[in-house]
């Protein structure tokens, strides 16, 4: 790579060894760090821009962009994903996921454990595996998008949650769910959130509802299945 094309990505590591590719589309805020990380320490990279690409982070992962998709496969420890603009992907978790993107989707694929998960607008898409023995909280929250969450059968949980409408939006948005929660629609518009809203709130328990769930949209289905 030719002198001043290199991206400006910085590695936050122990000297132990780190596989790193990177390539540069003209601009660093279209450029991509593919990373294959094989240490004792958690991964870091903290970028002015472009997206990240993490196969693995074994020991957890700490990554940040000022504007870009950050997609990580598989991680068995903590991952704190955040970009100011962009989508967020993660194949695998074995730890807690704490992902926020100020504009963009976040997918989940696979989490073991608490999940922590907010967009500015966008989708979110979660799915929760494993035993229920653990203590697995999850708070997913968009400003604007459709958010689905998929638990085990016997995934015990206290559960609320707020689907808020806008006058200028359709008002045909819904709550789908087959956990017997209680569902209530607020008949006046309610002011003080920059725009009038109307809500659909909902809130039920699950088994010993040792788990904590919280969902809340703006202009959006929420979808909860289990499997």
């Amino acid at each position: 790579m030719a002198a001043g094309k290199m991206l400006p990505i910085r590695i936050l590591l122990s000297t132990l060894p780190l596989i790193l590719l990177t390539s540069c589309c003209g601009s660093h805020h279209h450029g991509l760090a593919t990373v294959s990380a094989h240490t004792d320490e958690p991964l870091g990279i903290h970028k002015m821009g472009g997206d990240i690409d993490v196969k693995e982070a074994p020991q957890g992962a700490n990554l940040e962009t000022m504007g870009g998709s950050i997609h990580l496969g598989r991680v068995e420890s903590a991952a704190k994903l955040h970009t100011m603009g962009g989508n967020i992907t993660v194949d695998h978790a074995g730890g807690s996921v704490d992902a926020e993107t100020m504009g963009g989707e976040i997918r989940i694929n696979s989490a073991f454990g608490p999940i922590k998960a907010s967009t500015m607008g966008g989708d979110i898409t979660a799915r929760v595996v494993g035993t229920s023995n653990d203590r697995r909280d999850i708070q997913l929250s968009s400003k604007a998008g459709v958010i689905s969450l998929t638990v085990p059968k016997d995934f015990p949980m206290e559960i609320r949650v707020a689907l808020a409408y806008t006058k200028n939006s359709s008002q045909d948005f819904r709550i789908s769910e087959h956990l017997g929660l209680t569902q209530k629609i607020s008949s006046d518009w309610e002011s003080g959130f920059g725009s009038q809203r109307k809500f659909i709130r909902a809130e039920g328990r699950v088994g010993n509802g040792q788990n904590r769930v919280t969902i809340d949209t703006v202009n959006g289905d929420v979808i909860i299945r289990q499997e």
